[in-house]
C-alpha cells in the first residue's frame, strides 16, 4: 500500500485517504451477517460512492478485506472491488481502533504529529493508547 495520502480528483472527487471512513468500512464488514458482496456499502455520512469505492480498493490492497477485483479490459488495473468480508489483518487493525475513546485519542495524538502518518505508525499509536487505558 502506498503512503501517498492523495491523488488527482476523479469525477470531481478528491481521493484523499480518510481514516474515519476506513474505520466505518471496517466496522460495517465486521458487523455484517451476509457473505454476499456489496458494491457500495451504506456508510453513514456524506460520502460520494466514488470515494467509498476508492477506499474499498485501498482496503483490498492492504489485505484488510477479501474482495473480487473488477479489472480494466485494456490492462491489469483494478477499477473497483466487490468486497465480501474482513481478513485477519483487517480484524486486527479494527480491534486496535474499534473503541470510540481509543479512536479519538489515537486521532488526537496523530493530529499533534502533523495529521497524516503511515498506517503502521497509526496502529502503534492505537496500541499505546490501548495499553494506557488498560493500565488505568
Amino acid at each position: 500500500m502506498s503512503d501517498l495520502a492523495a491523488v488527482e480528483p476523479i469525477g470531481g472527487v478528491q481521493l484523499t485517504r480518510d481514516m474515519d471512513l476506513v474505520r466505518k468500512l471496517l466496522l460495517f464488514f465486521d458487523q455484517r451477517t451476509e457473505a454476499a458482496s456489496v458494491e457500495v456499502p451504506p456508510i453513514a455520512g456524506d460520502y460520494d460512492p466514488v470515494f467509498i469505492k476508492y477506499h474499498l480498493n485501498l482496503l483490498y490492497e492492504a489485505a484488510w478485506i477479501t474482495a473480487e477485483p473488477v479489472r480494466s479490459t485494456t490492462s491489469d488495473r483494478v477499477i473497483y472491488v466487490l468486497p465480501f468480508e474482513l481478513t485477519w489483518q483487517g480484524h486486527d487493525f479494527l480491534d486496535a481502533i474499534r473503541n470510540d475513546t481509543v479512536w479519538q485519542r489515537t486521532k488526537n495524538v496523530i493530529a499533534r504529529a502533523g495529521g497524516s502518518v503511515p498506517i503502521e505508525v497509526m496502529r502503534g499509536v492505537a496500541n499505546r493508547v490501548i495499553q494506557a487505558v488498560l493500565n488505568g
